[in-house]
């Protein structure tokens, strides 16, 4: 037995040495490892971990970044964990273009991965910000080119247009072979990325011969190149849109489908709904409506699965309507349908320059009025046909009512939101002094004393203290080192409220403050909330939160999981 023990602690001292002769020891031998790989190829991730464990280990915060980066770039389930985390890191250790490129890559995220076009604008504000001041001009214009791209879906083409050419000008400059091989493979995706962007912009604009002579551009440019697989089948897919707009529905659909495994294998459902668009066009063009609703149906698979639909493939619902009405399917015409108003309403969230257009072409309360001749027909042939017809005008008019309330409840919850980016330089626990009153007012209190109370206020704001719960306006003037006369005095006349409603301020613009900036408060329930910001009751809270902030907390806490991709 003493063998066998004294075998295996040899065997075990043995493993550890061979283990260590072989592992990467060094941040560069772990690197190596992995960094050529794929993005989103999570068999990067056992070295990345190891990677970010020895720079907490040593203390190394330029390779903690950079960890974090690592695993933002491999981990497809845990992207914004890691972005977060490296943005954290590039706060305390970073400097501005670190922060730009982080700002940025979370931005990436939320219009590559969710498709949120709104906040992946403000994360590129963001980056764009932090980007001024800085000599890096390869991330400025990284910048330029992610704002280009959302303003591009949101209609403004000519000025997106602009940032294309100036992104195009840049890289174009520095393809020189001469550079070292990973710095000329950047400079090169982001030329052709810039490209492709060119092209896709100038064809919504209808400019379609500058698009065609583009994209042949950069196809003939990634063509055979290895590297740039997935760039070569961007250009050949708007090769194929161009040859599907001039009837060579042949050529086209080679194309197309021969674009889509590189698009797929990237998980770009975006591109890949746009395919599966145009090929179903394809077939509808040629009278094979059979095959065309097969690809139009994988449209709104996309769509239900990621919650996402782009104007170009919003006409898959008219081919599937009026597929099933000449086949005289009315519950797949009814499916389709309310299929087409749950799509209307997010183009119209996040297309406001499109949506107009969509609006004139499909009204949508005729859409409305023809769902309920639907219901109506489907309903004649059976004999419980009013009763269903009752109902189904309930649900409907829930629905619109629902849905005017949604609208409502988001506008003013954006009011809220541009109220707090505007109020942003100002600390979130304090309120402001009403000068004006101040000025027609008859005060009792001395400017000594006026000055005094100012500062021993400031203070009971800056540091929080009126989360404190049960606090009266004797127990504050206590704190303060003055009397609750005083006190009163003061807060009526220089904040124009009195001391109840003072607290109530202080206390909601706090908590609104933490649940705008931090998402684990997300999470909280109201009675929680209430008790972080110093309040007893629920009800109290959710009255006061609504009364200031004119939205309630349960809205407010669901608009900003919705804005932030959180479930």
């Amino acid at each position: 037995m003493e063998r066998v023990i004294g075998f295996l602690l040899l065997f075990s001292a043995f493993s550890q040495l061979l283990y260590s002769q072989n592992s990467p020891s060094t941040f560069s031998d772990i690197r190596k490892s992995y960094e050529k790989k794929e993005i989103d190829d999570s068999s990067a991730m056992p070295a990345v971990r190891r990677f970010i464990r020895k720079a907490k280990l040593e203390s190394n915060y330029y390779n903690l970044i950079q960890g974090y980066r690592d695993g933002r770039q491999f981990d497809y389930l845990h992207k914004m964990q890691y972005a977060d985390s490296a943005l954290s890191a590039s706060r305390m250790y970073g400097n501005r273009n670190d922060l730009s490129k982080d700002y940025l890559s979370k931005g990436i995220i939320y219009y590559f991965y969710y498709k949120n076009y709104r906040q992946a604008l403000n994360e590129y504000m963001m980056a764009y910000q932090y980007s001024k001041g800085t000599d890096d001009q390869y991330q400025e214009h990284k910048v330029l080119y992610h704002l280009g791209v959302v303003k591009g879906h949101l209609g403004n083409y000519e000025e997106a247009i602009e940032h294309f050419q100036n992104c195009i000008d840049f890289y174009g400059k520095k393809l020189d072979p001469g550079l070292h091989e990973n710095e000329l493979y950047n400079y090169k995706k982001a030329y052709y990325n810039s490209l492709h962007q060119l092209t896709v912009m100038y064809r919504y604009a209808r400019n379609y011969p500058k698009s065609d002579s583009i994209s042949r551009l950069g196809y003939q440019l990634t063509l055979g190149n290895r590297d740039f697989t997935l760039e070569n089948s961007y250009f050949l897919k708007c090769i194929g849109i161009s040859q599907y707009n001039r009837r060579e529905y042949q050529n086209a659909e080679w194309c197309l489908k021969k674009a889509l495994s590189a698009i797929i294998r990237r998980n770009d459902f975006a591109w890949t709904s746009v395919i599966y668009f145009y090929l179903g066009k394809i077939d509808a063009d040629q009278g094979r409506d059979g095959q065309a609703i097969v690809y139009f149906e994988k449209v709104d698979s996309i769509f239900e699965e990621h919650q996402f639909v782009t104007p170009e493939v919003y006409p898959s619902y008219h081919y599937l309507i009026e597929f099933y009405k000449k086949r005289n399917r009315l519950k797949k015409q009814l499916f389709y349908t309310d299929r087409l108003l749950k799509a209307d309403s997010l183009i119209d969230r996040d297309y406001p320059y499109l949506s107009s257009k969509l609006h004139r072409d499909y009204d949508r309360s005729s859409l409305i009025d023809a769902k309920e001749k639907l219901e109506k027909s489907s309903n004649r042939k059976i004999r419980i046909g009013q009763v269903l017809l009752a109902s189904g005008t309930v649900i409907l008019c829930f629905f619109i009512y629902r849905y005017y309330q949604e609208r409502s409840i988001r506008k003013q919850y954006e009011r809220l939101q541009q109220k707090l980016e505007e109020q942003s330089t100002v600390s979130p626990d304090t309120t402001a002094e009403n000068s004006a009153v101040l000025s027609v007012r008859k005060t009792s209190l001395t400017p000594a004393m006026t000055e005094e109370i100012r500062k021993k206020l400031h203070r009971f704001e800056l540091e929080i203290m009126f989360t404190e719960k049960g606090l009266t306006e004797k127990a504050v003037a206590d704190k303060l080192g003055t009397n609750s006369h005083y006190l009163s005095v003061y807060i009526n006349e220089n904040k124009g409220m009195n001391f109840n409603r003072y607290m109530a301020e202080l206390r909601i613009n706090y908590i609104t403050h933490l649940l705008n900036t931090d998402t684990k408060f997300l999470n909280y329930s109201i009675e929680a909330l209430a008790e972080e910001c110093g309040m007893a009751a629920r009800q109290n809270f959710s009255k006061l939160f609504y009364e200031i902030n004119h939205i309630r907390p349960a809205d407010y806490i669901k608009n900003r999981k919705k804005d932030l991709g959180i479930m």
